[in-house]
């Protein structure tokens, strides 16, 4: 079955037939009579189709060399599958490759069986007769699908070249004069030999007679175009010269040899089985309007009248066929090859006829992002089924791509047996036969809250209770109930289209709350004292120490032979006690390390209290060191990651502050949980730095400052002996850059015109090197990277975007890199159809996907994260950002709530950023998705997002809605909001180039 959606350009070329004569090859051999249990449908009833790809082992069997106990078992979960969809009818692909999935005595057993052409199948297992035992028991047709022609599946740069590279024996050896070697590498029956027509018909006829096949079925495959032949010509001169007759036009002459392979075949299978059907699912474009006016107003790509040399539209009316199944592979409203245009092209073609009409439909393109976006849209398939409907033409449908269907990509098994089973409404937003589904919690939740969110699904056109209380659901059936809980199991009564559903939950008795403190004796409160950690701090350093006692009390703490006095920080609320409670708060400098020693280590601290005649210690068990200042160590920042992480504490859950950069340094002052301290005040992960120990730092002066031009970015040149940390903080009318330890210089350089500072301030702070850059507008930051080069630091200030402004592609000039949240084994969030239904993952990628296109057809160029659903860890999508440093990054994520929350009160869409040269465009962004969606306005505000903390661009993450909401789920899942979402986010980032472009 082929998969390419190329569209074809016709001539008007007359059709000039001329008879072939027949020519025997093969002596009649005798068949055994079959039996006559092949199925019928009813004239009122819908062809209901699936295709079943041997070639290649896309469908059956799933690899070659199974046992005939594996191969019955994927038979029998294909006849299953078939039943559940309410498929009456199975195209099962009996020759891909001029080779047998029967037992045959003309073609070899399939290589794709057994692994070489020819072998026989284990245990001489027959799939064919097997499945049509199975499938006419459920009351399914079982059509023996023919690829006619082909014989081998070679490519351009693996050619199969002769005969000789088919099986021993095999009948194409006998007539190889009749064998093309084509331009993409495979070997082909030459349509304009009488021999190979005839090697054609016995084959069918040998099918007929021997199995009890409901019809005889040909896909799209005839003579192989220039295009898929790397431009060559099918190589049938000799054919041609041979068996022209009175042929003066070989495309005329090659018409007419798949016409007579046609209408051989259809004689043929009349001849023997007269209610079999026979058909061919063609390629859906006979010709475009453009080359013959009877065409499709279809463009570019292939015809079959003109590149397979297929007439189609003369089969259907000369009815050279029972039924013709197009095959429509593409969406409705595709501008190249629309659905609905081809659909009614083919309606017209057939009306009048005795030809049936039948429509092959894409189901392997479902959530395939390498496809046009309308196929990420769950409905595509059920909307093109209504059209059929809606046409009163169609007699029924057939579906390519079984492994979709099977996975149930998008929920399409369950549609199509809503549709074709339970007779729901094929164009409604609801087609699947909805039962009741509880998404969220699981049964036999345990939960210490006094209320949960019970969340899920059911049929919208059917009352659901809960414990004999009627629930309200979404329009499209998506439920949420915030339910009180007991103590105790909580047994929930849904009841929902006569079937009771028993659901239980249990709270756990709250963990006691500890009663408020009350010091009723003196002492220090457990559990108060600060620090607790081990800690080594430099010389100068201070630490604070805490604790809580009663007030009035006298309260030091002793480290060896150091003393410090702590004193009442205020008074804390007695809470009825005996004694009032206070916090005591003290600060410990760190003092010199005596002699030549590097590290000395305190004695652990003791807190001591004098109160009312009575002297209470608590000794702690941390460690205090002390690092001599007459010992100099320094850390030089040297990481395979993009940056070192510096933060405002010694821990992961302390703030980022302004990234380290390889080849920093800085001095090392304190040392706590894995943590160094530097000299500048910033903490980082040990792992980041390596330690210079027992070398000074030379003494870091600014000698020059240099400002230049870089395109996308200002250079701002820093020339100094030193690799000294740097911290950026900005505000909305200045950047300021400040590096420590370091005397600079002030800037002479005039500021280019492209940079987004109108002049750079110069000033000494705390031994630092100041420089401020004043913004020519207010919030005009966009972002910045640096590096140490040549014994100087570059700082490299962004441009404001810069974008054409005019024409059809307004945006040309623009870079946007767009991130999918999650993807792959991150599913993200869950909605109430759950694990039945789309992921966030799935629903981020259609909207990012569609914003790239809103994006793209106005010029941007578009960086993606992920077009797929492959995973991307949260660092690859940071350092894609680092990378290409795009004008704007924007991440599309959709929110979800604990279930404790109640979920109907979370609603809207927010926008998060964590850089401040983020923060405006995530306010802007915000504003404009607010104002275009009419959305509710769940504000922008500052969170600590990996994606978000890159510097070199604005990065934003736009969170649409949630998913945890049922009304908000049914507005996001449908897949035209997805479209208007991503081209709201699309127009957002638009206007914000247009208002900051330069």
């Amino acid at each position: 079955m082929r998969k390419k959606a190329g569209v074809v350009c016709l001539l008007l070329v007359i059709l000039m037939l001329f008879p072939v004569v027949g020519y025997k090859v093969f002596t009649e051999k005798e068949y055994p009579g079959n039996v006559t249990n092949a199925q019928e449908i009813a004239a009122v009833e819908d062809m209901r189709g699936v295709w079943i790809a041997s070639v290649s082992n896309i469908d059956f069997p799933s690899k070659p060399g199974l046992s005939a106990e594996q191969q019955m078992k994927e038979l029998d979960a294909i006849v299953d599958n078939a039943e559940y969809m309410g498929m009456n009818a199975i195209f099962f692909q009996v020759r891909p490759t001029g080779d047998a999935l029967y037992k045959s005595l003309i073609f070899p057993w399939s290589e794709y069986l057994t692994g070489k052409q020819g072998k026989a199948n284990d245990k001489n297992f027959d799939p064919l007769a097997y499945i049509i035992e199975k499938g006419h028991k459920k009351g399914i047709q079982i059509h023996a699908w023919l690829n006619p022609l082909r014989l081998s599946m070679g490519t351009a740069s693996k050619p199969v070249k002769s005969v000789d590279a088919l099986s021993a024996g095999h009948p194409a050896r006998k007539i190889s004069s009749a064998v093309v070697a084509a331009g993409n590498g495979r070997l082909y029956l030459d349509p304009g030999s009488p021999e190979a027509i005839k090697l054609i018909t016995d084959g069918v006829a040998e099918i007929l007679k021997n199995y009890d096949v409901d019809g005889i079925h040909f896909d799209d495959y005839f003579y192989p175009s220039k295009s898929e032949c790397n431009g060559k010509d099918f190589n049938d001169s000799k054919s041609y010269e041979k068996y022209k007759g009175s042929f003066t036009n070989k495309d005329d002459w090659r018409r007419n040899n798949i016409n007579t392979l046609v209408k051989s075949t259809y004689d043929t299978v009349k001849a023997i089985k007269p209610q079999a059907q026979f058909g061919i699912s063609p390629f859906a474009i006979w010709s475009n309007k453009d080359k013959n006016a009877e065409g499709s107003d279809t463009q570019g790509g292939i015809s079959t009248y003109y590149d397979h040399y297929a007439d189609t539209k003369k089969w259907v009316k000369e009815a050279y066929l029972d039924y013709i199944a197009p095959q429509i592979y593409w969406n409705i409203g595709f501008k190249i090859a629309d659905y609905s245009v081809i659909l009614d092209w083919w309606k017209n073609v057939c009306s009048g006829s005795s030809v049936k009409l039948y429509v092959g439909h894409a189901a392997y393109k479902i959530n395939d992002p390498s496809q046009a976006n309308e196929w990420l849209d769950p409905l595509q398939i059920p909307k093109q089924i209504a059209m059929n409907r809606e046409s009163k033409a169609v007699s029924g449908s057939i579906f390519y791509g079984y492994s979709n269907l099977k996975a149930n990509v998008l929920g399409i098994k369950d549609k199509l047996r809503g549709i074709y089973v339970a007779g729901r409404d094929a164009g409604s937003p609801v087609p699947e036969d909805r039962q009741l589904y509880i998404a969220a919690p699981g049964n036999g939740y345990k939960t210490s809250s006094s209320k949960v969110s019970i969340m899920g699904s059911c049929d919208p056109d059917q009352p659901l209770y809960l414990n004999g209380n009627q629930i309200t659901p979404s329009e499209d059936g998506y439920f949420t109930v915030y339910q009180e809980l007991q103590v105790g199991e909580n047994v929930l009564v849904f009841k929902h289209k006569d079937k009771e559903t028993i659901f239980k939950i249990t709270r756990t008795a709250a963990s006691t709350s500890a009663a408020p403190y009350q010091m009723n004796k003196p002492g220090f409160r457990t559990g108060y004292f600060s620090p607790t950690a081990s800690m080594t701090m430099k010389t100068g350093q201070k630490i604070d120490f805490s604790c809580v006692a009663p007030t009035g009390a006298k309260v030091w703490v002793e480290i060896g032979k150091y003393r410090v006095e702590l004193a009442n920080a205020g008074d804390m609320d007695s809470n009825g006690g005996a004694i009032t409670p206070a916090r005591y708060r003290g600060t410990f400098t760190m003092p010199a390390v005596p002699g030549s020693q590097k590290i000395l280590n305190l004695d652990k601290p003791v807190f001591v209290m004098e109160y009312k005649g009575q002297k209470i210690t608590s000794k702690q068990g941390n460690i205090l060191g002390i690092q001599s200042d007459k010992y100099y160590k320094y850390a030089l920042v040297s990481t395979s990651e993009a940056e070192a992480v510096a933060r405002s504490g010694p821990s992961s859950d302390q703030s980022r502050v302004t990234p380290l950069i390889n080849g920093a340094v800085d001095y090392i002052v304190g040392e706590q949980n894995g943590y160094y301290l530097l000299k500048s005040g910033v903490w980082t992960d040990k792992k980041y730095v390596k330690v210079v120990n027992d070398k000074p730092l030379a003494s870091n002066k600014i000698s020059s400052v240099n400002v230049k031009d870089n395109g996308s970015y200002t250079d701002i040149t820093f020339k100094m002996p030193v690799n000294m940390v740097f911290g950026i903080e900005a505000s909305p009318t200045a950047v300021i850059l400040k590096i420590y330890g370091t005397t600079g210089i002030n800037a002479g350089s005039a500021a280019p015109g492209a940079a987004i500072f109108k002049s750079i301030d110069y000033m000494a702070v705390d031994g630092a090197a100041q420089y401020t850059f004043n913004l020519k507008s207010p919030d005009n930051y966009f972002g910045y990277y640096a590096q140490y080069k040549n014994g100087a630091l570059v700082l490299s200030l962004k441009n404001a975007p810069k974008i054409s402004g005019t024409g059809s592609k307004p945006l040309t000039g623009l870079r946007v890199l767009l991130d999918a949240g999650h993807g792959g084994s991150e599913t993200g969030a869950i909605g109430p159809l759950g694990k039945y239904g789309p992921y966030e993952k799935q629903l981020n990628l259609a909207i990012t996907l569609n914003t790239r296109k809103y994006l793209q057809d106005l010029g941007a160029a578009v960086i993606m994260t992920r077009t797929g659903d492959k995973t991307v860890s949260l660092n690859e999508r940071a350092n894609l950002i680092r990378k290409e440093k795009p004008d704007i990054a924007v991440s599309i994520h959709n929110n979800s709530m604990d279930v404790t929350a109640d979920y109907t009160k979370h609603v809207g869409l927010l926008v998060l950023y964590s850089k401040d040269s983020s923060k405006a465009a995530a306010g802007f962004v915000k504003d404009s998705l607010i104002a275009d969606l009419k959305r509710n306005d769940g504000g922008f505000r500052w969170q600590s997002l990996s994606v978000c903390t890159v510097t070199q661009s604005p990065a934003i993450l736009v969170e649409g809605g949630f998913m945890s909401n049922p009304e908000e789920y049914q507005w996001l899942s449908n897949y035209d909001n997805q479209v208007q979402m991503a081209n709201s986010i699309g127009k957002a980032i638009q206007e914000w180039a247009v208002k900051n472009t330069r």
